[in-house]
């Protein structure tokens, strides 16, 4: 069996990988070999808006809109040392406008996301992928790996078939069996060690009810570790506990009775599921973060879960693998056109998405660390912010995270984003656990100026519309600008004006004729991408032009 490529997986990863090769090239020859048999389940339910982003590419959106499941609005937290319910929205300062559906993505709908069943989900996907052009094997597990040196030569599958394809990828989860033939190790930044364990429910409450369809992820926690509560579908609920596996072996409970004990705990959760039955297919994994030391080779790739994983507390895991798996059909597609030197766009690709795990896992940790449960927060944001490559006190630390300090290289996307949530986001997170109500920092500047003092000029890897691109980048540090969208805006404003609300007026007229986005929310990505640039150095306060505090609406 010959292949253009050959991937390992027909999950969320493996799917998208193969839907947007064939896409950006219907002639290409992909093979994906999947072990299951679609449909299954699988945990990992609770998607964030930037997955959506990748349905619409793929031309699946319609698909998955059509199977009718809850459209994720946020979420509600019970974290730390309050017994208060906290709501997260997406939706910042907006009320959901129910539509309906099957509904498109715009508007609203393009800033949410979904709560999915995925024994569909999955097969949803899988099923795009076929009908795309991909060839998809089910019920055929990878039994072997035959390489020479860092090449892969050959796959081999149950049926003792030979596989051979001009890049392989590896999209077969955790159990990452082409990483580990070729004995790639993991890096595991975070001291944590959970196990996760889960049930699924039919006739649950949902809990939460927004017009017919919208919901929250509940996220809630107990003296010993937290539970999850997703609305999946109209009849069917995923429950799911973590705790430290040194938590869960120290009890001497068995999986059944420590994830009972814990719902038993946990009062609304209890309540939620008073009329519920349990479906009795319990499950239980470690769920430690961790990210590989190298994500590309010679002629292979890892994505999805082989690549790395973060801890479930903020439901990025099928985001990280999709917008990750994204990045690799891109890089592939342009290693077939020959456009653009393959080392370099490969060096990239590993370089933005161990960045992308490594920046989630140290946002986990964070999210850890305000709950009195686990360590005490400005020592442990201090940790955090070393992790990061800053030098800053715990006070300082604090307010670095509190302002977004994961800002950072979000692989060319526009708006910027800590861990895959937008600054605006992080900043409620804050305010809610951590007791402090973070303020616009650029919002108190009356003029700002460029900083590019010891910044190099270079390129970066950007990925749209099917297509890497050389963008013009400065970098300094670990830091880097991205002079693309937003900010290649922002740059141009600010290398002629230094009035910090004549920059953001000169935004927001500029993008308000080319952009569909109600004038808040603009004004809001206007702030975050000037917020992230402040944090990151890139702009610092211009002392001729001080004064009043600025106007910004």
């Amino acid at each position: 069996m010959k292949f253009d490529v050959a991937i390992i997986g027909g999950g969320p990863s493996g799917s998208t990988v193969g839907s947007l090769l064939k896409l950006s090239n219907p002639h290409l020859e992909v093979g994906i070999f999947e072990a299951a048999r679609f449909p299954r389940d699988h945990v990992g339910e609770s998607l964030l808006p930037a997955t959506c982003g990748v349905l619409a590419e793929l031309g699946v959106w319609d698909k998955v809109e059509a199977a009718g499941f809850p459209v994720k609005l946020g979420g509600l937290y019970r974290w730390g040392k309050t017994d208060d319910i906290y709501p997260l929205a997406f939706l910042r300062g907006e009320p959901y406008k129910d539509v309906a559906r099957p509904a498109k993505y715009e508007g609203q709908r393009a800033l949410t996301a979904f709560q999915v069943d995925r024994s569909q989900f999955d097969k949803i996907l899988l099923d795009h992928a076929a009908s795309l052009g991909c060839k998809v094997y089910e019920s055929t597990s990878i039994v072997s790996v035959e390489h020479e040196g860092d090449h892969v030569c050959r796959l081999v599958t149950t049926d003792r078939e030979a596989v051979e394809a001009k890049y392989h990828v590896d999209a077969s989860g955790n159990r990452a069996l082409l990483r580990k033939a070729l004995g790639i190790g993991v890096e595991a930044p975070s001291s944590l060690r959970n196990i996760a364990i889960w049930d699924y429910w039919q006739d649950a409450d949902w809990g939460t009810r927004e017009g017919a369809d919208g919901t929250n992820i509940h996220v809630l926690s107990i003296d010993w570790g937290w539970l999850w509560f997703i609305a999946m579908g109209k009849t069917r609920t995923s429950v799911g506990l973590v705790t430290s596996a040194t938590h869960y072996k120290s009890t001497g409970l068995s999986t059944t009775e420590i994830y009972l004990k814990a719902i038993q705990e946990q009062p609304l959760i209890s309540k939620l599921l008073a009329p519920a039955q349990r479906e009795m297919v319990l499950k239980a994994d470690s769920d430690w973060s961790y990210v590989a030391d190298r994500l590309v080779g010679d002629n292979w790739f890892l994505a999805g879960d082989s690549s790395g994983f973060a801890d479930p507390i903020l439901s990025a895991g099928i985001t990280l693998a999709m917008t990750g798996a994204r990045k690799v059909a891109y890089t592939i597609a342009e290693l077939f056109r020959g456009n653009l030197d393959g080392d370099w766009i490969k060096t990239e690709y590993q370089r933005i998405q161990k960045n992308q795990i490594r920046n989630h896992i140290r946002f986990a940790d964070y999210w850890y660390s305000v709950n009195a449960k686990f360590t005490d927060l400005k020592d442990y944001c201090a940790d955090i912010a070393r992790d990061a490559g800053l030098s800053l006190n715990a006070d300082e630390a604090f307010r670095w995270l509190g302002n977004g300090g994961f800002t950072g290289d979000a692989g060319g996307y526009e708006s910027p984003a800590a861990a895959t949530f937008r600054l605006a986001t992080v900043k409620s997170m804050v305010e809610a656990f951590g007791g402090s109500t973070p303020e616009w920092k650029i919002a108190q500047l009356k003029g700002i100026k460029l900083n590019l003092e010891g910044a190099v000029r270079e390129t970066a890897a950007t990925y749209y519309k099917g297509k890497i691109e050389a963008q013009e980048s400065f970098s300094r540090g670990q830091n880097r600008l991205f002079l693309h969208g937003f900010y290649k805006k922002a740059y141009v404003e600010l290398l002629r004006e230094n009035s910090t609300h004549a920059v953001i007026e000169r935004m927001f007229q500029y993008f308000r004729t080319r952009s569909s986005a109600p004038d808040s929310l603009l004004r809001t990505l206007i702030l975050e991408v000037l917020e992230s640039m402040l944090l990151s150095g890139w702009i610092e306060p211009d002392p001729y032009t001080q004064g009043s505090r600025t106007a910004v609406k």
